[in-house]
């Protein structure tokens, strides 16, 4: 410790002491806020992904699913299955006044559908004043909601004889039809909002004719606008009924795309082996049953690529202060090498002489750990504050708008282990050094 204080009027190495302390902790923060950050990004990620949609769905491979009533109960009844729903998927196009865009437009049973995702949830008010997210009930109920559309219409709507009434324009408000909920951005986008009707064009829905696919076209009324906080679910999905999409792709009744299904809370990171479970249910081939994780491997791969990638990288912040470490043990060894003379002469072992320096090393870089982890958590506690006045992410660009921040413990543990083994590693040469000095060599001059 008197070594490490080092109370001589020569106060540079002790000046190098403290630098080392501060490049371990700047290290050892780097990584803490990185690693969190990444770990919040990957677990927020993971939310609005399940949140939007089932945690697995059961498809056919060879088509879509046929008589699926007699399939959903033989999926509820696997255990871990909390509850489960039918859809219908098409890739389609949605015209406004304002512009066209290509969506993944869905069509769901509205009362099982709740049980399976949390749609309902997600619509809620969005920026702007006045601005209305409409009602999830209406999707099942055009006449509430056109009876909304008349009670709320524009007064050059409702005035008839006025000089700037369009029949044509207005004869799609004059009545109810199919309901639709729309994206966030995807509404955005069309410059439209509830009670405003869209066109939906399904490229293939009339079959092939002698010249190709024959596209079928369909009015339908916003109902209500959902915002998951995801940019590319909020631009690319849409919500109709089960019976509407079924209708407009000329579907039978009985035939759906694919079934969706819910676990049980505690078992979210068990749905794999509930898939398997329900995939002997049904009898395997041709039925494939994914989970929530399988549907979005590559992205979740990529994250946990990533966050190796950025732990490694910013391990050589740790690596480039036990540098540090190490030459202010070397300085320390040349400034005492007259002590250190003495004690051998006295008898001291090798490994007592190596002991003082590897604690002294092990010290900076301790220190330099708590320091380092105790300012990580304080930087991660302010970045919800920094979310409030700066906008930090593009949300076209990392699905959210907002830096999201997750301190695990594990993460923490893993920190200080390599900081702390990283400084004991750099103690090795100045401690074996000291250790190999010659008695004889440090009292020639004496």
């Amino acid at each position: 410790m008197r070594y490490l204080r080092n109370r001589d009027r020569n106060s540079f190495v002790s000046t190098t002491g403290w630098i080392a302390v501060a490049g371990v902790a700047v290290g050892v923060a780097a990584l803490v806020v990185v690693t969190s950050v990444m770990s919040g990004y990957a677990v927020q990620l993971g939310e609005m992904i399940v949140g939007l949609n089932a945690h697995g769905n059961v498809i056919r491979l060879t088509g879509g699913i046929d008589q699926y009533e007699q399939k959903l109960p033989k999926v509820a009844e696997v255990e871990g299955v909390a509850a489960v729903a039918p859809f219908v998927l098409r890739e389609v196009m949605i015209t406004s006044q304002a512009g066209t865009n290509g969506v993944l437009l869905k069509g769901i049973d509205p009362e099982l559908s709740v049980k399976v995702s949390d749609l309902s949830k997600l619509i809620r008010p969005l920026e702007g004043e006045g601005a209305f997210p409409g009602r999830f009930e209406w999707l099942s109920d055009p006449e509430g909601l056109y009876e909304w559309v008349k009670e709320n219409r524009k007064p050059e709507e409702k005035q008839e004889d006025s000089e700037d009434y369009d029949p044509q324009k207005n004869r799609l408000h004059n009545r109810a039809m199919e309901s639709i909920i729309l994206g966030s951005e995807l509404a955005e986008d069309l410059k439209s909002g509830v009670g405003d009707v869209v066109s939906v064009v399904n490229p293939v829905g009339g079959g092939v004719g002698p010249t190709g696919p024959v596209p079928t076209s369909r009015f339908f009324r916003v109902a209500a606008i959902f915002h998951s906080g995801m940019y590319e679910y909020d631009l690319k999905f849409a919500f109709s009924t089960l019976k509407a999409l079924q209708d407009f792709s000329q579907m039978e009744p009985d035939s759906i795309t694919a079934i969706e299904f819910r676990v049980d809370d505690d078992l979210l990171m068990e749905t794999a082996t509930v898939a398997e479970a329900i995939e002997e249910k049904l009898g395997g081939f041709p039925y494939k049953v994914r989970d929530w994780r399988e549907m979005n491997r590559n992205l979740f791969a990529a994250l946990k690529l990533e966050r190796i990638v950025m732990f490694i990288i910013l391990t050589f912040i740790t690596l480039v202060a036990a540098f540090n470490i190490a030459s202010t043990l070397i300085m320390l060894v040349l400034e005492k090498i007259k002590e250190i003379a003495i004690f051998k002469s006295m008898g001291a072992k090798r490994t007592s002489i190596m002991g003082i320096f590897m604690i002294d090393g092990l010290l900076i870089g301790a220190l330099g750990t708590v320091a380092g982890l105790l300012l990580g958590i304080i930087l991660c506690a302010l970045i919800p504050f920094l979310n409030q006045y700066l906008d930090l992410l593009d949300p076209k660009v990392y699905f959210m708008a907002k830096l999201p921040v997750r301190v695990e413990a594990s993460n923490l543990a893993a920190i200080g282990v390599v900081a702390v083994t990283i400084s004991w590693l750099a103690t090795l040469f100045p401690a074996l050094g000291a250790a190999r000095l010659h008695p004889v060599k440090g009292l020639r001059n004496d």
